[in-house]
């Protein structure tokens, strides 16, 4: 008993080292992503627009086509300077949407592992403190941080559809589809992973009374955004597309293999911790057909990425060691066949694949869009052939991490 009071004691006292980190990233500015800055910087003058005169901002606000995302984080955000607190001051109410991210992470883990160590749940916990995004958002604020928030509660709610009996299920349905919502409203790519909960929800319900119920929650939630869209002349859209269409080609803009090619590296990015050479049989690399080979090649084919539009780690690497694409490429292929040796080829994971191409529509792809939610959705959303053994990989995961954050330290000298 005393045992599992000391290690409960080493659980808040990471959490509360990691909140003293986040509190003097903040004071110092830190900006691991390498462009938190400039858009915190860039997007501030909307929240003194709303602060100054709501009604005119609103009225305004995506007329010029400057902005991609919704108003509804700067609406906010001018509520609170309302009550005195400054502008500068703002960052540390982030600290907030950090500690809920944390209580429904931990309340994930508990829910989706069983008898998982509390060493364990200290270093997956103590994972979101070294998140260079969630960092970087936290000093210079942005709606992404809320965002992947209301999204973690999603996925929460969505476990507990999926443990609890017949008598709840509709109510975690509902309260999932809420959040998500409420994710999408601070940044709308993540309204795409509202199919995916949808097709669980309605497979389960069928033709019924509650999936109609479900089905009104998601239209009924999205109209006002939707409304907004519209009278605003699409400007989520056209804010990005006017900008490409000046700079780069229209093939860019569509180009499909880009994202396929490096969303794959980013995926196997964060799939490195759990990678166990002695478990992949050799010869799976060698069983090539002509679906893979097909797709392969026509990816390879027809990429065409442009630089300054983001890339990834591996997009950058191999820049900086081959000035082009070639170990991108290598990964790309190296992914596709590990994902196979690891039979994570099924409808679930090509549905989640398919979403996150989806989620990050625009041209630009930058890591900030899937750290840390490819992270929180390897452990909760996709489906592995074996359980995942936590108990066995947090510590991978950690230092995995902590590698990732010490370099992001030196994003610097990337050249985007």
């Amino acid at each position: 008993m005393n045992f599992l009071k000391i290690n409960k004691n080493i659980l808040i006292l990471a959490i509360l080292i990691g909140f003293l980190t986040l509190i003097f990233g903040s004071y110092i500015g830190e900006d691991t992503l390498g462009g938190a800055k400039y858009d915190y910087l860039f997007h501030e003058k909307f929240i003194i627009s709303f602060y100054q005169n709501f009604n005119e901002a609103l009225n305004e606000f995506g007329e010029n086509y400057e902005v991609r995302n919704s108003p509804v984080f700067f609406m906010i955000a001018s509520f609170v300077l309302k009550f005195g607190v400054e502008l500068d001051y703002l960052k540390y109410l982030n600290l907030i949407i950090i500690l809920l991210i944390i209580i429904f992470f931990v309340k994930s883990i508990n829910l989706k592992f069983q008898n998982l160590s509390i060493t364990s749940i200290t270093l997956l916990t103590s994972i979101i403190f070294l998140s260079p995004t969630l960092r970087s958002l936290t000093a210079w604020p942005y709606p992404l941080l809320y965002a992947i928030c209301f999204f973690q509660i999603s996925i929460f709610y969505f476990l507990k559809f999926q443990k609890k009996d017949t008598n709840k299920k509709l109510k975690y349905c509902l309260l999932n589809v809420f959040f998500l919502a409420l994710s999408a409203y601070f940044t709308p790519n993540f309204a795409v992973f509202s199919i995916f909960f949808l097709f669980y929800f309605l497979k389960n319900y069928r033709l019924s009374k509650e999936s109609l119920l479900i089905i009104s929650a998601n239209l009924i939630l999205s109209l006002p955004a939707i409304y907004f869209i519209i009278i605003k002349d699409f400007y989520l859209f056209r804010h990005e597309t006017e900008y490409v269409i000046s700079n780069y080609s229209i093939y860019d803009t569509l180009n499909i293999s880009n994202k396929i090619i490096i969303i794959s590296s980013i995926l196997f990015f964060f799939f490195i911790p759990l990678i166990e050479f002695k478990k992949i049989k050799i010869k799976t690399f060698f069983q090539f057909n002509f679906l893979i080979l097909s797709f392969l090649i026509l990816n390879i084919y027809f990429y065409n990425f442009s630089s300054g539009l983001g890339g990834g780690f591996f997009y950058h690497l191999s820049n900086i060691f081959f000035e082009g694409p070639f170990l991108l490429f290598v990964i790309f292929i190296f992914s596709i066949f590990l994902f196979k040796a690891y039979e994570l080829f099924n409808f679930n994971n090509i549905s989640l694949f398919i979403l996150l191409i989806f989620y990050n529509i625009q041209t630009t792809i930058y890591f900030k869009y899937y750290d840390p939610i490819v992270f929180f959705m390897i452990l909760f959303l996709f489906k592995f052939k074996e359980n995942l053994m936590l108990n066995h990989i947090s510590k991978k995961y950690f230092f995995f991490y902590l590698f990732f954050l010490i370099i992001s330290f030196g994003k610097k000298f990337i050249v985007y």
